[in-house]
């Protein structure tokens, strides 16, 4: 059923591989018979109501962005609900690159994703929907820090209500999975079912807190200063903070199963990296 909706659009294709580090869909690297270009399909499972509104929010934002200088995916086609491929799903062009997990040289690699940030951040808002946002759950994490001034200093700054007029263009799952490299710099930023219009601060809090739980409080730091430097304005700390809020008590869990054996995962000490990040931060005000 997926060979006989993709033919229109690419032609006869045969499987490359199955790319890792996806926990929410199938991503599936394809050769094109033609030779015009390898392509790319996300399949989604399709049990759940997310599962269209992703392809459908993915599909008008790579629309959108389309001709902006990005490097982003162009989009093929989609079907949002599966009715001719099988499942809910999005074709895009394969672009080069891959993701850097470990890399040599952390304080310049840190610089480079928060500069790449800054520029998707500075191209005009299109009409976009707001970015999808989700809220913190429970915290006993940050509670066993032994400081129990600290949640509550957080989660009373993540609730200060934000100004939307300050809404810039969101990738929404910006972070170092997403971002292919070659060359020691970025080639391609990929995974965009999450874009959407929404404060800077979520984009960069999110990263950051992927970058705390996969490396140190320090680079999440250094993110949050480059960003600032790149960007020239300063991020709102309450949509940053919220996002580092976000930490769960799976992540331990399924981190390891994204960086698939690329890097070391040191999955015991990721609530406290996350914590001395909200400690800093906390601190910086």
């Amino acid at each position: 059923m997926l060979r006989d909706w993709l033919r229109p659009e690419v032609g006869e294709v045969s499987l490359v591989r199955e790319l890792v580090g996806g926990l929410s869909a199938r991503m599936l690297h394809l050769r094109r018979a033609d030779g015009r270009g390898d392509v790319v399909v996300r399949r989604w499972p399709g049990d759940a109501e997310h599962d269209p509104a992703a392809v459908r929010r993915e599909a008008a934002g790579l629309e959108a962005l389309a001709g902006t200088g990005l490097p982003i995916p162009r989009l093929i086609a989609a079907d949002p609900d599966g009715t001719a491929s099988g499942r809910p799903c999005t074709v895009t062009t394969f672009l080069d690159g891959a993701p850097d997990l470990a890399p040599a040289d952390l304080r310049r690699w840190v610089q480079h994703l928060a500069a790449m940030l800054a520029r998707i951040h500075a191209v005009p808002s299109p009409s976009l929907d707001p970015l999808p946002l989700w809220g913190p759950d429970e915290t006993p994490w940050l509670d066993r820090g032994g400081d129990p001034g600290l949640a509550r200093a957080a989660h009373d700054l993540a609730a200060r209500p934000t100004d939307p007029d300050r809404r810039v263009l969101g990738h929404g799952d910006y972070q170092h999975f997403n971002v292919l490299w070659q060359g020691g710099r970025i080639s391609a930023v990929v995974d965009w079912p999450n874009v959407g219009l929404a404060d800077r601060g979520v984009d960069v809090g999110h990263c950051r807190l992927n970058l705390a739980v996969l490396h140190s409080a320090e680079a999440a730091m250094w993110f949050l200063e480059d960003y600032e430097e790149s960007a020239g304005t300063a991020v709102d700390p309450a949509c940053d903070i919220q996002r580092l809020l976000c930490f769960g008590e799976d992540w331990p869990e399924f981190i390891p199963l994204q960086v698939a054996g690329r890097a070391p995962v040191d999955g015991p000490g990721m609530a406290g990296r996350v914590r001395e990040t909200i400690e800093r931060t906390l601190a910086r005000l």
